[in-house]
């Protein structure tokens, strides 16, 4: 006899894999944080495939709103994915993610960077609050779920995410 699992133990499941899943993957090997500031030929031509102007697109969080919280981890509507990477600060030598236009709200760290084959991550943060998306390329568009996260616990969240490539003079 199937026995239903009570909503909490749902929602305890959820967050145990949804912990798992969003770790910030640890950086590419031969990336600046590994101590070598030489990429190999195949991640660079790997980031030039992802380089460049985005529109994203996102669908509402789950499993609820997060109400207006939801400024705390929504992140620009237009993005570009540049090769440049941070000299400094907590994302010193990850690639640069430039918000578009600039006038937006700006978030203190923003980055982004391979996670495999066809896989990119993005992270922006307040350094309190903030968004991880995880991203798989397909064609001239990037799709993915994207990770709220607080500097107090809550409930997980998250939501589906489409980046369609823009021209990145349009994108200013």
């Amino acid at each position: 006899m199937k026995r239903n699992r009570s909503h909490a133990a749902k929602v305890a499941s959820f967050d145990r894999r949804d912990r798992l899943s969003c770790r910030s993957p640890s950086a590419p090997p031969g990336s600046a944080q590994e101590g070598n500031s030489a990429q190999s030929p195949d991640s660079k031509s790997q980031a030039a495939n992802f380089a460049g102007c985005y529109k994203l697109q996102m669908g509402r969080w789950w499993p609820w709103s997060l109400g207006e919280d939801a400024q705390f981890a929504t992140p620009p509507n237009q993005i570009e994915l540049t090769l440049q990477r941070a000299t400094e600060g907590f994302a010193k030598g990850q690639l640069i993610i430039r918000q578009r236009p600039s006038g937006e709200r700006s978030w203190r760290i923003s980055y982004w960077m391979l996670t495999g084959t066809n896989k990119a991550a993005a992270i922006w943060s307040s350094g309190l609050s903030g968004v991880s998306i995880n991203f798989t390329k397909h064609g001239y568009e990037l799709r993915g779920w994207a990770h709220a996260h607080f500097d107090s616990w809550r409930p997980p969240h998250i939501a589906r995410v489409t980046a369609v490539r823009i021209a990145c003079q349009s994108a200013q």
